[in-house]
């Protein structure tokens, strides 16, 4: 292979007799690629021009410039350095290139294989740009960072309840008078106002609000419905709190940025987060580095990532959406013929689409959990919630009991997205600018598969109403549970209360058959984890087989993981 290149230098790259002039320069550039070298793409004047880059570094404008790099190197020579071109600070970074190529099974993920070289694109295919661009733009991954002390003057010690949240909002005041009605509209008891629950006015006694309901003597467990302001206006506090809702939705903003670049792929790697020579899949605008999905070198023809392969036959194809169908509870692809061999065709004729029994299982599971508190300890609920407002935030979607609920869903998810800021600093996606932690706590979707946080439930622990813990976690089927986010406020830590949380999380899952919990640890936290959960470090080979899986993952964390003991 040496004499690839040495023949086709010599030639001056022309073909010797008898073979083809890119056939010469084909077997030229793959030797240069199996020796280490990097093939990529610049822009200049316009135009996409292709650079090598040597081992050491070294980067040449032309193919006979890099054959004279290498020649040189081999043969000891000191150097070439008249061909030898350094690279620009504003040199265009490595493009990631739209690849085609044949329909094919989705690789196995190897723990590590070196992107040898990058292909150069065949006409019409499509190439990024960076238009306009006087720098180029660093891609850097998120990362997550833990507060070690409360933010200066913050209200970190005020209670976490919805009462403290409206009056945060200016919905209501502090000391406001209130009554419990019963079902004729009749006071049953007064009381007033605070951030902690409803001061009585016969004993004087602070109760939160289902506490409240239950001095009054009421069973109707419908607290915010039937605290009334004692003001005229007949407000309750559910209607205080669709008021702060609509308020929200109201907001003017700026235009958001678009999840996805003029070029229609994303800019970072799916898999890892991170930046640089990316390979995008033909049926979504996902992008991945070659050794992140498996493969040795960028394939020619269809390529298609493993979320869009089907989940049965693992291919996948740039047909439209009739063909495949998405699991409504682990979210993998299924082509309709391969979902009605391996299930009865009773199970394809649904409105919500399952590819097993057990994914429709926990689908109606994780239903029935939400919104229903669990007693787990002497005054503290647990609760798991999703939101329920649609995806365009024009209103609430899927709220079978009623506008009340939704409000208060509304309301504990804006209390859970505080005490997540509470404890971590912004963290926002580097391309689109998206607040990660507000994404995942709202189940925000996306066309991007790791901004698609549509499948996110939160897991809240309450004392006395005071939210003080918060989880956030997605099911991908019976197969695994990813928790992205884990967060206690600072008041209420060293109390065991994340340890509650936790526990309750993996005995719901695992009632639901959920085999596997997983969690990106920051390094000072891995040792809680692992010593104090029963969590472990994760291998590159376990990961590689959560491959058709989209897990939030950070700069810098430790993939754990943590087998559930599921019920029989």
């Amino acid at each position: 292979m040496a004499d690839a290149v040495f023949n086709w230098y010599n030639n001056g790259g022309t073909a010797e007799p008898g073979t083809k002039r890119s056939e010469t320069t084909l077997q030229a550039k793959k030797h240069l690629s199996s020796m280490g070298w990097v093939f990529w793409y610049a822009q200049k004047n316009g135009r996409q021009e292709l650079r090598y880059q040597s081992p050491q570094g070294k980067v040449y404008y032309t193919l006979k410039a890099a054959c004279k790099g290498y020649i040189d190197e081999t043969s000891g020579a000191e150097g070439g350095g008249g061909m030898a071109v350094a690279v620009a600070a504003d040199l265009e970074p490595k493009k990631p290139l739209k690849r085609k190529s044949l329909t094919q099974e989705n690789p196995a993920f190897p723990k590590s294989l070196p992107f040898k070289s990058l292909q150069p694109p065949k006409r019409g295919k499509k190439v990024r740009k960076q238009e306009n661009q006087a720098k180029p733009r660093v891609i850097k991954r998120a990362s997550i960072r833990i507060r070690e002390d409360p933010v200066p003057n913050s209200s970190h010690r005020n209670p976490r309840t919805v009462l403290s949240w409206l009056i945060d909002n200016n919905a209501v005041s502090i000391l406001a008078k209130v009554y419990y009605r019963n079902r004729t509209g009749n006071p049953l008891m007064r009381g007033r106002i605070t951030r902690t629950g409803i001061q009585c006015d016969c004993c004087f006694r602070v109760f939160a609000l289902t506490a409240f309901e239950a001095h009054a003597g009421s069973t109707n467990h419908r607290p915010a419905a039937n605290i009334i302001l004692d003001d005229g206006s007949g407000r309750s506090l559910s209607d205080c709190q669709r008021q702060v809702h609509d308020s929200m939705m109201t907001i003017p903003t700026s235009a958001k940025k678009d999840d996805l670049n003029p070029h229609g792929s994303d800019d970072v790697c799916s898999a890892c987060c991170d930046g640089g020579e990316l390979i995008c899949c033909d049926r979504c605008p996902s992008a991945f580095h070659v050794n992140c999905v498996g493969l040795k070198e960028v394939p020619d023809g269809d390529w298609f990532c493993p979320s869009c392969c089907c989940g049965i036959c693992c291919i996948g194809t740039v047909s439209d959406d009739d063909n495949f169908l998405a699991c409504q509870q682990c979210e993998c692809k299924f082509h309709i013929g391969c979902l009605k061999l391996k299930e009865s065709n009773e199970l394809a004729g649904k409105n919500n689409w399952f590819c097993s029994h057990s994914c429709e299982n926990i689908f109606s599971g994780l239903r029935n959990l939400t919104g229903k508190p669990i007693l787990v300890g002497n005054n503290l609920t647990w609760t798991l919630l999703k939101s329920k407002a649609s995806s365009n935030g024009d209103g609430y979607t899927d709220c079978p009991d009623g506008l009340d609920s939704c409000a208060e869903n509304h309301s504990k998810l804006n209390i859970a997205l505080d005490v997540m800021h509470e404890c971590f600093e912004p963290s926002k996606d580097s391309y689109t600018g998206r607040d990660l932690v507000e994404a995942v706590i709202f189940s925000q979707g996306s066309k991007l598969k790791r901004l698609n946080f549509k499948g996110f439930y939160i897991a809240v622990l309450e004392e006395n109403d005071d939210l003080v813990s918060v989880a956030t976690v997605r099911v991908h089927g019976d197969i695994v549970a990813e928790m992205s986010f884990v967060a206690t406020r600072f008041s209420h830590r060293r109390r065991g209360m994340c340890r509650a949380l936790v526990d309750e999380l993996e005995k719901n899952l695992a009632k639901l058959g959920v085999q596997k919990l997983i969690l990106p640890a920051v390094p000072a936290a891995v040792d809680t984890w692992v010593n104090g959960f029963g969590f472990s470090h994760m291998t590159g080979d376990e990961r590689s087989k959560l491959l058709q899986y989209t897990l939030v993952d950070f700069q810098g964390s430790i993939m754990c993981q943590k087998p559930l003991k599921t019920e029989l």
